[in-house]
């Protein structure tokens, strides 16, 4: 059986202070896809401009860097990075993944995932914020 992945983008809101991934992002969408990380997949990671590929635990300081700054070869060059980190952590040939995070990241994260062979589904594709917002909710209702 194949294990649940999900890779997560944070957010713009960060806490003015060193914390954890899971607690330095401070966006309501941010902490509902944590929140539904937690009870559905059995390992998540997260993603951001500035580092990449990041851990639950890692600590972050405050930082502005942004993608949207990134020439196209920089967010590729980003997306392969990235996508090189997961697979030190994760066999494409054992998981299923599930890919968070909006359009500006996701196109240069899927093909670059693709090319790796890892299988990835978006469960929030074409979906707004709040929109986002109402399907994680619906589902972290579902699970209480």
């Amino acid at each position: 059986m194949r294990d649940k992945v999900g890779l997560l983008a944070t957010a713009r809101k960060k806490a003015p202070h060193p914390a954890r991934v899971v607690d330095f992002y401070q966006s309501p969408l941010f902490k509902k896809a944590v929140a539904y990380a937690r009870r559905t997949y059995d390992r998540f990671y997260f993603y951001n401009a500035k580092d990449g590929l990041l851990l639950p635990d890692t600590i972050m300081y405050p930082y502005d860097v942004s993608i949207r700054s990134f020439t196209r070869k920089e967010r590729e060059a980003w997306a392969e990075r990235v996508v090189d980190a997961l697979a030190f952590y994760e066999s494409p040939a054992h998981i299923d993944l599930y890919l968070h995070g909006g359009l500006v990241y996701r196109r240069h994260l899927e093909p670059a995932l693709a090319a790796k062979g890892f299988r990835f589904e978006v469960p929030l594709k074409g979906y707004g914020i709040g929109q986002q917002m109402k399907w994680y909710s619906e589902r972290l209702k579902e699970d209480s």
